[in-house]
């Protein structure tokens, strides 16, 4: 008896063990009182939990203060481990609420991956209203600010002046993105040999309402938003796969590269939308205001639609235009415009599009800017082209800026901050209708029914948050979640 008393108390000491943490942090890290992270080393015992196989699923923490990392990472003292690895994710949330982290210093040149402030965003973690601020980001492969690697979601964060490089595949915000990425900009150089980009290096989620304010850098692969935004082609037979959906993003800084370069982009196989760019965009060839390679790898469509540039556009080769340097057969351009702002050596015709064999529709080129009626007139094309839609509120509006007489621009970004924070209702999904397919994204997971007009249900969707999803259906007028679209 006695016996089976003492395995008893050791069991018990011993789940003990395993479900108390190591920290001191204030809190019991519900939502409604998170562990509280108020220093550095604070923050670095988070970091060696989850590092250890703590994923603090349904957990939360919360920023107290200001941190300085300087005192525990630097060139002398040595590198910051991020939160989270290529094996341990972090589940958890952490608000931010609006404090900066300061001074992350990694330099890793051993072939490592997933650098950042965090390694790796589980499906469930969260970061919001966090800003990054100075400090150096370097590893072999995919670096980025707030977090190498993102799952889940990153909220409202910033990227001032934090330097991130890499060999292959670095993001002011994140380095390859999954899920979801929204509010967010980035105010500090990237680089890499291959892929950078102001948010993210590679993007298979969705990114919305994020801005590029700095300068971006390759050899190949380049974009103020991301280098490659991806998709793949079988998508009905495959699992769980993603299509990047950059919507409402804008780039205002100058990018270069020597091939695949543009202002949102560098290659783009998924989806662009309600985006712009304003800085200037210079590269060899592959270079366009929006995307320097559209549409084609392994098949996929890239859709670029309701976006423009007004910034200058420089390549040495014909595939240089002012909204796509080369879109192959896979390519689909709608609703666009840029300036007559494109110059390219070998060639003396301006184009928004530099060479192409894919499909394009209601794009324009604005060859007298100082020519008022011409812009009105060409704004209610844009809209009118919108209202044709299958679901013409997944597109904004554009309009002629009184202040800004010589060009077209849509509603600016921080219009929309109070229909962004409202609370995500099942209903708000997005469709878009191309080529004998429907493409929906979805703010949650969920399931949609397809009807016919005449009430016969054709299919039921499993939709993934975030996630675009493609579907094959015939030519037709379909009921989506009481949207009727039609599929042409």
């Amino acid at each position: 008896m006695r016996m089976r008393k003492l395995i008893f108390i050791i069991i018990s000491l011993n789940l003990l063990c395993v479900y108390s943490h190591s920290s001191n942090w204030e809190g019991s890290g519900t939502k409604e009182d998170p562990y509280q992270i108020r220093t550095a080393q604070q923050l670095a015992d988070l970091a060696n939990e989850v590092n250890n196989g703590i994923d603090f699923l349904d957990e939360y923490f919360s920023l107290t203060n200001n941190i300085d990392l300087s005192e525990i990472c630097d060139e002398t003292i040595g590198n910051w481990t991020p939160i989270g690895s290529s094996n341990n994710y972090f589940e958890g949330t952490l608000f931010g609420n609006n404090h900066t982290i300061s001074d992350l210093y990694i330099n890793i040149n051993n072939n490592s991956i997933y650098y950042g402030l965090f390694g790796h965003i589980g499906g469930h973690g969260a970061v919001y209203d966090l800003t990054l601020k100075n400090g150096y980001v370097y590893s072999t492969f995919w670096s980025g600010g707030i977090a190498a690697a993102n799952n889940g979601l990153i909220s409202n964060c910033k990227n001032i002046n934090c330097v991130v490089e890499s060999w292959c595949y670095s993001g002011g915000i994140c380095g390859i993105n999954f899920n979801t990425i929204t509010n967010c900009s980035n105010q500090a150089e990237v680089s890499s040999v291959l892929c950078s980009g102001g948010i993210c290096s590679y993007n298979y989620g969705t990114i919305t309402n994020s801005a590029n304010k700095s300068a971006i850098t390759a050899n190949e692969g380049c974009g103020g938003i991301c280098g490659y935004n991806g998709g793949f082609a079988n998508i009905d037979n495959c699992y769980n796969v993603r299509i990047g959906f950059i919507d409402n993003c804008s780039n205002t800084s100058s990018i270069m590269a020597n091939e695949k370069i543009g202002g949102i982009a560098g290659r783009n196989d998924g989806f662009i939308v309600n985006s712009m760019n304003n800085g200037d965009i210079n590269g060899v060839q592959h270079v366009g205001g929006i995307t320097g390679y559209n549409g084609g790898f392994d098949g996929v469509t890239g859709n670029i639609s309701n976006s423009s540039n007004i910034g200058n556009v420089i390549g040495r080769d014909t595939l240089t235009g002012g909204i796509v340097g080369y879109g192959n057969h896979a390519s689909e351009i709608y609703n666009v415009y840029t300036d007559n702002n494109v110059y390219c050596l070998n060639s003396s015709t301006s184009k928004y599009i530099g060479e192409e064999i894919g499909q394009k529709d209601n794009c324009f080129i604005i060859i007298q800017p100082d020519n008022s009626e011409a812009l009105y007139s060409i704004a209610d094309q844009l809209n009118q082209w919108i209202d044709m839609q299958s679901d013409p509120d997944s597109y904004l509006k554009w309009k002629v800026m009184d202040n800004y007489i010589y060009t077209i621009n849509k509603y600016s970004l921080s219009s929309l901050k109070d229909s962004i924070s409202s609370p995500i209702s099942q209903d708000d999904i997005k469709i878009y209708s191309v080529n004998g397919h429907l493409y929906i994204i979805s703010p949650t997971r969920q399931s949609v029914d397809v009807y016919s007009v005449d009430g016969k249900a054709i299919r039921k969707i499993d939709l993934l948050s975030n996630a675009m999803t493609r579907i094959r259906l015939e030519k037709g007028v379909y009921i989506v979640n009481g949207h009727k679209v039609v599929v042409y």
